[in-house]
C-alpha cells in the first residue's frame, strides 16, 4: 500500500482499538462501541486491502495471515453485536488486533511471488479469512466451556464472566461463526481448484495445505450434520470447534511463523 495511506490508517486502527479495549471493560457507550468498530475495521482493512491487490509483485507471510484474522475477527465481533450485547470478554480481541495492524512491517514476509494474478490473490485471502473465522469459534468454544464449568461449580467465579451471554446464546453465536467458516473454507477449495485447473494441474494438490484444508471442510459439515440429526451442541460444538482451528492452523499460519520468526529471522 501506499506509505501515505499507511501513515494514517495505522495509527487510527491502533487508538480506535484501545479505545474500544477501554470502552468495553467498562462496558460502557454500546452505540459508541459499535461505530468505533465499525471505523476502526475500515481503517485496518486499508492498511491490509490496496497492498494486497495492487503491484506486480506480491508478498506474503504469517504477519500477513494474522492482520487479515484479526480483522475478520472484528469484523465477526461487530456483526455479532447486532444480535446481543458484547461481553466484557470479547475485549481480549482488541489488543491483538492493534498489534496485528503493525505486525506485517516487522515480519514482511519472505515468500515472493512476481505478477500473481487477481485470482490466486482472492484464493490466498479466502483462506486468511477462513483461519479468522476459526480462531473467532475458537474463542467462543473457549469461553462456553470456562462458563460451563464455572456454572457446574456453583457460581462464575471470575469478574470476565459476569455479563456474559447464557450458554445458549454463546452456541448460536458459534453456530453463526462456524457457518462463516464453512462458506469461506468452501470458497477457498473453489478457488483453489479454479487457480490449478487454469495453472495445467489436477484439481487439487496433495500437499500438507490442501490435506488440511480439505479435513476441515469434511469435519465441519459433519458437525452440521450431527447438529441438524442428533442436536449436537455445547461441549460437542467447542470440541469441532477447536479441532477446525487447529487443523486450519497447522494448514498454514503455525507453518510460516516456524520458518519466518523461529528458522530464518529477518536480518
Amino acid at each position: 500500500m501506499t506509505p501515505l495511506l499507511y501513515e494514517w490508517t495505522a495509527p487510527l486502527a491502533l487508538v480506535l482499538y484501545l479505545l474500544l479495549f477501554v470502552l468495553t471493560v467498562r462496558a460502557s457507550a454500546v452505540l459508541l462501541q459499535r461505530l468505533l468498530l465499525f471505523v476502526a475495521l475500515v481503517s485496518h482493512g486499508a492498511t491490509v486491502l490496496p497492498g494486497w491487490f495492487a503491484g506486480q509483485d506480491f508478498q506474503f507471510g504469517f504477519a500477513n495471515s494474522v492482520s487479515w484474522t484479526l480483522w475478520l475477527m472484528v469484523l465477526l465481533v461487530w456483526l455479532e453485536s447486532w444480535f446481543q450485547r458484547l461481553p466484557k470478554a470479547t475485549a481480549g480481541i482488541y489488543p491483538f488486533a492493534a498489534i496485528a495492524v503493525f505486525l506485517p512491517l516487522v515480519f514482511p514476509g519472505t515468500v515472493r511471488i512476481a505478477e500473481l494474478s487477481t485470482l490466486f490473490r482472492v484464493h490466498i485471502l479466502l483462506a486468511m479469512l477462513a483461519y479468522g473465522a476459526f480462531t473467532v469459534s475458537a474463542a467462543q468454544a473457549v469461553l462456553m466451556s470456562w462458563l460451563e464449568r464455572s456454572l457446574h461449580r456453583g457460581g462464575q467465579s471470575s469478574h470476565w464472566l459476569d455479563d456474559l451471554p447464557s450458554l445458549l446464546d454463546l452456541d448460536a453465536a458459534l453456530q453463526r461463526s462456524m457457518a462463516a467458516g464453512l462458506v469461506l473454507v468452501s470458497l477457498t477449495l473453489a478457488t483453489g481448484v479454479w487457480v490449478n485447473l487454469f495453472l495445467g494441474y489436477g484439481p487439487l494438490k496433495a500437499d500438507h495445505k490442501t490435506i488440511f484444508t480439505v479435513l476441515t471442510w469434511l469435519m465441519v459439515v459433519g458437525f452440521f450434520l450431527g447438529r441438524w440429526r442428533w442436536g449436537w451442541r455445547g461441549r460437542v460444538a467447542a470440541r469441532f470447534a477447536l479441532v477446525g482451528f487447529g487443523l486450519l492452523l497447522l494448514a498454514y499460519v503455525g507453518s510460516r511463523f516456524v520458518v519466518e520468526v523461529l528458522i530464518l529471522p529477518p536480518a
